[in-house]
């Protein structure tokens, strides 16, 4: 992402060479004094033995520091006028002195604000020196290269804090050289640094690893993403988007500030790629703000790619003229042709370049309010861009008004805005997008399932109505392994208990009512036949006409004893009794009933294919209905085989019958029923 001070610093550049040869002018400052603020440390790196690259600071040798080679008396007081001496960087440093002292004195002019401030002063060189301040003695080295061993303050340097009085203040360095040496042959390196200079080369080297992190995490997620959705080209341009703010945090940290320690060729080509990315991320931002929905036009898309490549060729002229030394701003110092010829195209080319980038800026704010006031979640990337533009900017005023700590960290402030608030919206984007999506998902499957449940509650009503049916129709262990298997086989039972009813009459009742009221009165009997055999655990077999049958003892065997068959038989007699007794009471034919119960063994189960039906089958049968037909209307008729079965149940009192001829069967012994209450 481009930044205000580059840019300015570019259009500096552009309006000030011009690509011929002709004459030209060094600007240097007028005055030996160096002036020391909160922010001049901002700006300026200096290279530091054992970091393997810049690291916040001033190099002394690179500024207004004066040279004398000789020594000379009180050449390290504050108060000595050394306007004679020569600058470092003319051909004076060049110089042999006759003794080999060669003296160096930095003037620096610091504000105010700056008292109490401290300060690291790193000297090294291959032969002896002696460090002053303001005229005191501060260090002596006997010459090695990491003379700052010897400081007070070992390997941090040499501890400084000016006075701030409002006088120049004075670092003087003495050099022990050979004799007849020039400065060069001592290997002098002298740099002035904050005092947490190491701090804040950490601090940018962690900030800018995690900008790199960040823009990584996007550009690997929008190629996820553009591969597998629709919209590529919105995540294209993402991704494209931090691979260029990948780039230009890693060419700037190679290039502009050298902290990554790489060799001189290739800083140089870093810086460059650290210049041509410039335009590159405002037209990509621009370009995602259009296909997120903030309206671009795509003759108004070309125009920017034009404005795009006219700041690219730009930039491309100003590196081939600092490659022919027409330019050089390692220093701020710019080659000047001073021929009105020269200087109009140049000044066009300032104001060209000046446009463009006002345009691309104005335009990053316009379309990034534009999608901010869009109702849906793509407007977070709409703010993400305005706070990438607006804040960096304002972080970046409001900092150099501000005072060296706060300063520092609007500095950083700015920083993450430029570098991380478009990464970091367009995750809240992702992570909104996504947070609504699983809500559709969660809706979508919440209405799923309760479409399944109510589907499963459909079929499971349905299922427990077919159940229902076929469990009126077959017995429960029937019905099951006819569910199962798909057939039921026939089953044995050595002692089982059948009933048989019958209703003397019938015909005449039926003759005396019609055919709806005779149905409803067999329907009322039966039901109350059906209600007394469940509460026993009896198995109904069928109904046929006006007979009743069922049987106790199967299909399991515990269901129902012959005891609960016989009280069963008798609540059936007494539910007769009063049903008669009401009917007669309304004036209405009432029916009469037979009940018999015989005891023994049967075959039962289920044939054919089709309307299955649940019966029984053996001799015990046809006796049960021989004891029916051979008892009395009221009565309970009983087989000797089922009175040997419950004659010892207490409440019952049994009525011998004697031998009863049965037909079919010859004489049977039988037995009449009822309750002890009863006979009372």
């Amino acid at each position: 992402m481009w930044t205000v001070r580059r840019s300015l610093f570019l259009l500096c550049g552009l309006g000030l060479v011009h690509l011929t040869p002709g004459q030209s002018i060094v600007v240097k400052p007028g005055t030996a004094d160096i002036p020391l603020t909160a922010h001049t440390f901002s700006e300026e790196t200096a290279s530091v033995p054992g970091h393997g690259g810049r690291v916040p600071g001033m190099d002394l040798l690179d500024k207004n520091t004066r040279h004398h080679a000789g020594d000379l008396p009180h050449a390290a007081a504050r108060d000595l006028v050394d306007t004679a001496w020569v600058m470092l960087g003319s051909s004076g440093d060049t110089l042999p002195a006759m003794d080999g002292v060669h003296w160096l004195r930095s003037r620096f002019v610091p504000d105010k604000d700056l008292a109490g401030q401290p300060f690291v002063l790193l000297v090294s060189a291959e032969v002896p020196f002696v460090v002053h301040l303001n005229g005191e003695e501060r260090l002596r080295s006997s010459g090695t290269r990491l003379a700052v061993a010897e400081a007070s303050c070992p390997g941090s340097g040499l501890p400084l804090v000016f006075r701030c009085d409002g006088l120049p203040e004075v670092i003087a360095v003495r050099i022990d050289g050979v004799p007849g040496a020039d400065l060069d042959r001592s290997g002098i390196h002298l740099s002035l640094h904050p005092a947490d200079y190491s701090y804040r080369t950490q601090r940018t080297m962690v900030h800018r690893g995690i900008f790199v992190g960040i823009n990584v995490i996007i550009a690997l997620l929008a190629l996820v993403i553009g591969w597998s959705e629709q919209q590529r080209r919105a995540w294209i341009l993402v991704f494209l988007l931090s691979v260029v703010s990948i780039l230009d945090i890693v060419s700037e940290l190679a290039g502009n500030t050298d902290m990554l320690g790489m060799s001189e060729e290739v800083q140089r080509w870093m810086h460059a790629l650290n210049l041509l990315l410039l335009p590159w991320g405002s037209y990509l931002l621009i370009r995602l703000l259009g296909e997120m929905g903030a309206g671009l036009k795509a003759g108004r898309a070309r125009l920017y790619l034009i404005g795009a490549v006219l700041v690219t060729v730009m930039v491309v002229f100003f590196l081939i003229a600092r490659s022919r030394g027409l330019v050089d701003d390692t220093n701020g110092l710019m080659l000047i042709n001073d021929q009105p010829w020269v200087v109009l195209p140049g000044l066009l080319l300032l104001a060209l370049f000046g446009i463009i980038v006002a345009w691309f800026f104005v335009e990053v704010v316009r379309l990034g309010i534009r999608l901010l006031r869009t109702k849906g979640y793509t407007r977070w990337i709409g703010g993400g861009a305005v706070a990438s533009s607006l804040l960096t900017l304002l972080f970046g005023i409001i900092s150099g008004f501000s005072g060296v700590g706060f300063s520092d960290w609007l500095s950083l402030f700015a920083s993450y805005c430029s570098f991380v608030a478009v990464p970091v919206s367009i995750t809240v984007f992702l992570a909104i997008r996504a947070a609504h999506h699983n809500k559709l998902v969660q809706r979508q499957r919440d209405d799923l399932d309760r479409e399944v449940q109510e589907r499963t509650s459909e079929l499971r009503a349905e299922r427990d109505r077919s159940d229902a049916l076929l469990l009126n129709i077959l017995p429960a262990e029937v019905a099951e392994e006819l569910k199962v298997q798909g057939e039921a086989a026939a089953r044995h039972f050595e002692l089982a208990s059948v009933l048989f009813t019958d209703f003397k009459g019938f015909t005449t009742v039926a003759a005396q009512v019609d055919a709806a009221e005779l149905v409803q009165e067999l329907n009322a009997c039966f039901r109350a036949f059906d209600d007394i055999i469940d509460a026993r655990g009896i198995e109904k077999i069928k109904t046929i006409g006006d007979a009743y049958m069922c049987a106790g003892g199967l299909p399991d065997p515990r269901s129902a004893s012959a005891e609960d068959v016989v009280l069963a038989a008798l609540e059936m007699q007494e539910f007769m009794q009063r049903r008669k007794a009401e009917r007669t009471a309304g004036g209405r034919p009432a029916f009469d009933m037979r009940l018999g119960i015989h005891s023994g063994p049967v075959v039962a189960g289920i044939v054919g294919v089709k309307k299955f039906q649940y019966d029984i089958w053996g001799d015990t049968v046809n006796t049960a209905s021989r004891m029916e037909s051979t008892g009395d209307i009221g009565r309970v008729n009983i087989s000797s085989a089922t009175y040997e079965l419950v004659k010892e149940v207490p409440g019952l009192v049994f009525t011998a019958r004697g031998e009863v001829e049965v037909k079919g069967k010859g004489r049977m012994e039988m037995y009449f029923v009822q309750r002890s209450d009863e006979v009372a």
